[in-house]
């Protein structure tokens, strides 16, 4: 069973959130305006991984690169008037451009990854919670807990609060 305050002013909103998260709910924001600046001020930024995707990802392209060029140039000896079969301009440039495409591949990926999509999310279990209001789901709650959280969020400011049955 799920619960779902509806607020009409987006502070009393993350106010009933910042209660919610001290009494260790886990909940879930609709807004009808984007607050990615208010949830990053009322709950701190999250720290971002996607930097760590794509320096491991270029690292791997640089190596793949060197690896490909040099492995080609191994396998397909090509013996050119006395000069080096490795050469290390043709390495570099293969190397260069491989480190570029798996590390924008690899961000790319990890971005997606991160961010959630696709997402295969319930919709907003209220219609005014896209519209006109603020609603604050919480997920899977025991039947005996309902009261207690009706019992915040009304506190909290909310102007109403619904239970959401589950499809």
């Amino acid at each position: 069973m799920d619960i779902l305050g509806l607020f009409k002013h987006a502070d009393t909103m993350l106010d009933a959130a910042k209660r919610l998260e001290s009494a260790g709910y886990a909940f879930t924001v609709f807004s009808p305006v984007p607050l990615v600046h208010e949830i990053d001020h009322a709950f701190g930024e999250r720290k971002s991984y996607i930097k760590y995707f794509t320096f491991f990802g270029g690292l791997s392209g640089f190596f793949t690169g060197t690896l490909l060029a040099l492995g080609t140039a191994a396998l397909y000896v090509l013996p050119r008037g006395g000069r080096p079969i490795f050469f290390i301009t043709p390495t570099l440039i293969i190397s260069y451009e491989t480190t570029i495409l798996f590390g924008v591949g690899i961000t790319l990926l990890s971005f997606f990854l991160f961010a959630g999509l696709p997402s295969f999310k319930k919709d907003v279990p209220s219609p005014e919670a896209a519209i006109d209001s603020f609603g604050l789901l919480v997920d899977d709650i025991r039947e005996d807990e309902f009261v207690k959280l009706e019992k915040i969020l009304k506190e909290s400011g909310a102007d109403e609060v619904k239970r959401v049955e589950e499809e």
